[in-house]
């Protein structure tokens, strides 16, 4: 019985020294990252799990991040959910925030990371690497695109600067441009805001998962509450008070908010030599491990 117990004890402290040994990191700290952060931890107390996020915030709201520029969410820091003092204290996840992870050495099974703050580079090591780096904005190569007025939205960061630059100037006519769920919201809250807005999509039709017929009911509601709706149409020109389509027609805008749409941040997985699907993002296979066994995405 004592030989039994002791063998007992000893696969046990194996198992938890097993345990112990396995370190998850996980690149990105919004929704996708935080969660299956969050997810690992659920399932292994053991585990050392560690959260990159290149951004100041980690788990924000991202569909609520258009609601600040009416004030419906008056507070940006409403906006963000956990800070990483409470992904520690409750999950005791280390999330490090403005650190961005710029290499993955596959071989070695360590990532670089470089702090944002002092511009110091670092090595991580990892046992499983999750990538959730999430999707970047579409800026199209057009004449004005990177003049001081013109936005995008992606994050808190993101949306504090866009609505300060409207208070600061009093911003009377924006245009938005992309009809899609983010361009849509960010025009219901400018005109709840009381600006004029004008949003602009090139597809003959906003939110195009919608049958056309279904569209229409959408489009008279946007026109029913001022918005000036103009779709068929795509964006030619920036100039300092207005846009020129490609129509030729010119519209009044102090402040351009593009919400064209995403591209997937996959610049980490492409110079590791992972695998590229045929839409552009990482391939994985039905459980998310990448070509790479040791790497989900």
């Amino acid at each position: 019985m004592g030989v039994y117990n002791e063998y007992s004890n000893t696969q046990l402290e194996l198992k938890e020294r097993l345990h112990m040994s396995k370190k998850i990191v996980v690149v990105g700290g919004v929704a996708g990252g935080a969660s299956t952060a969050a997810r690992v931890r659920r399932l292994d107390e053991h585990a050392q799990v560690v959260m990159f996020e290149k951004g100041p915030h980690v788990s924000f709201s991202n569909c609520s991040l258009p609601f600040h520029l009416s004030g419906i969410v008056e507070n940006s820091n409403r906006l963000v959910l956990m800070n990483p003092v409470e992904f520690k204290k409750k999950y005791n996840i280390d999330a490090r925030i403005q650190s961005e992870v710029v290499k993955i050495n596959r071989a070695e099974k360590t990532i670089t990371v470089k702090n944002l703050i002092t511009d110091e580079l670092y090595e991580e090591n990892y046992d499983h690497l999750v990538l959730s780096p999430g999707a970047s904005p579409i800026v199209p190569n057009i004449e004005g695109v990177n003049e001081k007025h013109v936005f995008t939205v992606r994050n808190v960061a993101d949306i504090e600067k866009l609505n300060h630059y409207i208070q600061t100037i009093d911003a009377k006519h924006i245009a938005v441009i992309g009809g899609g769920f983010i361009g849509v919201e960010v025009a219901e809250n400018l005109r709840i805001a009381e600006r004029n807005v004008s949003l602009v999509e090139f597809a003959p039709q906003i939110l195009m998962p919608f049958d056309y017929d279904m569209a229409q009911i959408l489009h008279k509601e946007m026109v029913d509450k001022g918005i000036e709706l103009i779709v068929g149409d795509g964006l030619a020109k920036i100039e300092d008070t207005s846009i020129q389509l490609n129509s030729g027609k010119v519209v009044e805008a102090d402040v351009v908010v593009l919400a064209i749409g995403v591209r997937p941040e996959t610049g980490l997985a492409k110079e590791a030599g992972l695998e590229i699907g045929e839409l552009g993002g990482i391939k994985v296979n039905a459980n998310y491990q990448t070509s790479d066994s040791s790497i989900y995405a």
